[in-house]
């Protein structure tokens, strides 16, 4: 993570991976999620980055994989956060691009596969920094799920709480 430069002071706009997330693209778990060096150059040149003033957080776009950052999460939120969010989000584009519903009602947030996977494969990579699981844990806490699916979520992730 240390190679990795977040360039933070962003107009709203649109960008690509690179432009945001620079030696993003030589992080080692990316190549295992992708499974090609073609496939993940395919997705760094393709993916476009929106930096959004009103968005929180980051997000995929169903319909077209584009990833949408929250301008004062790119800003103030620590870079470590904003690593494990942008690997998370590029599962999310991996899933999309194999035609998943990204956000499938059927399922609660926490139990939704995409999700669960794209949360494990942050945990992985969490963990590869020297996260301990409380740290982990304090990472997976979202304000739009209750104390239960917090917990549910860290468990399903392979988090001891």
């Amino acid at each position: 993570m240390n190679q990795i430069k977040v360039n933070r002071d962003l107009q709203d706009g649109h960008y690509n991976l690179e432009d945001i997330f620079v030696n993003l693209k030589s992080v080692e778990i990316l190549l295992k999620v992708f499974k090609s060096k073609e496939i993940l150059d395919d997705v760094f040149e393709k993916t476009v980055v929106v930096v959004d003033g009103s968005s929180h957080y980051m997000h995929v776009k169903n319909e077209d994989a584009s990833i949408v950052v929250g301008k004062d999460h790119l800003k103030n939120s620590e870079k470590k956060v904003l690593y494990l969010d942008i690997i998370h989000e590029l599962v999310h584009v991996k899933q999309q691009r194999q035609g998943l519903d990204l956000y499938d009602s059927s399922y609660h947030y926490v139990d939704r596969p995409t999700e669960v996977e794209a949360y494990d494969i942050a945990v992985q990579e969490a963990r590869r920094l020297g996260m301990n699981d409380s740290e982990i844990f304090d990472y997976l806490h979202v304000e739009w799920i209750s104390s239960d699916e917090h917990k549910r979520l860290a468990s399903s992730v392979g988090i001891k709480i």
